[in-house]
């Protein structure tokens, strides 16, 4: 029996070395003959790999009205070399997650550091907004009282309230801003890319399909590339369904709905406007450069809107990166898709420079 995923369904999921050969005996030597000198072997030891640094940095953000935290790698050979400017990658954590996620989940620094990458990767706290300017906001004080109004009421009210819910312009304004302001970046479209998870990979994609101008490449590890599919599942070229209008959200077991139409609100034209596969048949090949996976286990079958938006590129002609396969809605999945992304990324933007003073 196929299984039918509805928005409101969808919402439900989200919530939630010997081989016994015997050695042979060493050649004998005549007792007349002088024994040979042992030989010597000095094995000179490599030096060790110079490896990048992980900051955590805070800074005031007027699109929502709090100080927020991001998590920055910076490369190997950052502080020796201050002529260099870096490309900057921007990785955003899914829903409930934060700014640690990727180097504590994902362990982004090993995985920067094995590929030698020459660029700044930069991980905000996005707590649970989207990444978009939400229709609605909620009251700050009673946020930080007692949770209301937080996707999570339990999460850390002081790091999740805010008093302005502008989180694509939090990002693409006073992220971009201060990171540029404080590191030696290459302040361009052709430097900045921009990837995530889940929610982070909606986000990914959305805000690089919607800002073309500031982002060379974008990448989604699972996430929501398909926010109106409606069905088939599984998915099936040329006989999906999207959504026409705001699906109301039921009494039980509806709360990620209700979230999205808080965030995305009752028209369904502002969800269209943020919706990667509406995005997707107007976008110009390459801008951006777009790298897409998910597994084919995935809890919330998120492969199935990716599979749909791969079509869309294919049919459109745009080249593109596409990987489905085992695997499910985690990091046992995330983890090994990572470095593919980093040289995705790394090989869609512009790479360091150095200038003399």
């Amino acid at each position: 029996m196929t299984r039918t995923l509805t928005l409101s369904s969808f919402a439900v999921l989200l919530l939630a070395c010997s081989n016994g050969t015997p050695e042979p005996k060493p050649a004998t030597t005549p007792a007349s003959a002088p024994a040979p000198a042992p030989a010597t072997a000095v094995a000179t030891p490599k030096p060790a790999a110079e490896k990048g640094t992980v900051e955590t940095h805070s800074f005031a953000s007027a699109s929502l009205g709090v100080d927020k935290n991001y998590v920055v790698y910076l490369p190997a050979g950052y502080a020796s070399k201050p002529d260099t400017r870096y490309p900057v990658f921007y990785y955003l954590h899914g829903l409930t997650g934060n700014e640690t996620n990727w180097v504590k989940g994902g362990a982004l620094d090993e995985a920067a550091d094995a590929l030698g990458l020459q660029a700044i990767v930069v991980m905000p706290d996005g707590d649970d907004g989207f990444y978009t300017d939400a229709a609605t906001n909620y009251d700050y004080d009673a946020c930080m009282k007692d949770g209301t109004g937080l996707f999570m009421p339990g999460q850390p009210r002081k790091e999740t309230c805010v008093k302005k819910r502008n989180y694509e312009t939090y990002i693409i304004k006073d992220l971009l801003s201060e990171i540029d302001s404080h590191f030696r970046t290459i302040a361009t479209r052709e430097g900045r890319a921009i990837a995530g998870l889940s929610m982070g990979g909606f986000g990914a994609l959305e805000l690089s399909m919607r800002h073309p101008d500031l982002f060379a490449a974008a990448a989604s590890h699972s996430g929501v590339a398909a926010l109106l599919y409606e069905g088939p599942y599984p998915y099936e070229k040329g006989k999906v369904k999207l959504f026409t209008k705001v699906q109301k959200a039921p009494e039980a077991g509806g709360e990620i709905l209700r979230w999205l139409n808080g965030i995305f609100g009752d028209k369904i034209d502002n969800w269209r406007a943020h919706d990667p596969a509406t995005l997707a048949t107007k976008m110009e090949a390459g801008k951006p450069a777009l790298y897409l996976d998910c597994g084919t286990e995935d809890i919330f079958q998120l492969n199935n809107g990716a599979a749909y938006v791969h079509d869309i590129l294919l049919d459109r002609k745009i080249d593109h990166a596409f990987f489905i396969g085992p695997g499910r809605h985690d990091f046992t999945f995330w983890k090994p898709r990572l470095p593919e992304s980093l040289k995705f990324l790394r090989d869609h933007t512009a790479s360091s420079t150095s200038s003399s003073k």
